[in-house]
């Protein structure tokens, strides 16, 4: 995991950019999947490695992975959540920019000792 630093500052570059680029809102939302694919590939990889995470940053990654597979499955199977306008805002801009937050706030915590 000597990466870790890099990884992390290429997410802080995806969630600045993401977010500075909601003021065009379209924009905004393109960043966003590159930032949910990122992060993905990222969390899958950290799979690998969570043998050596304590038992605080392996709970977060699985409540990472339960949110996600959560709400990719409500995305995909087109649950009927009641999209109104500002409930799509929610789910398609709100939520998934919390998810990226929490991920973030996962990958920042594992260069402290007590979660490697």
């Amino acid at each position: 995991m000597k990466y870790i630093n890099i990884l992390k500052k290429l997410n802080r570059a995806l969630i600045v950019a993401t977010i500075v680029m909601y003021a065009t809102i379209y924009f905004g939302l393109l960043i966003q999947i590159f930032l949910g694919a990122y992060q993905l590939l990222l969390a899958f990889v950290l799979l690998f490695f969570m043998k050596s995470f304590s038992k605080k940053g392996k709970n977060k990654l699985l409540i990472y992975w339960a949110v996600v597979l959560l709400y990719g499955t409500v995305w995909l199977f087109n649950i009927d959540v009641g999209l109104e306008a500002y409930l799509g805002v929610i789910f398609y801009i709100i939520l998934p920019m919390i998810i990226a937050l929490y991920f973030s706030f996962f990958l920042e915590s594992l260069d402290k000792k007590e979660n490697l």
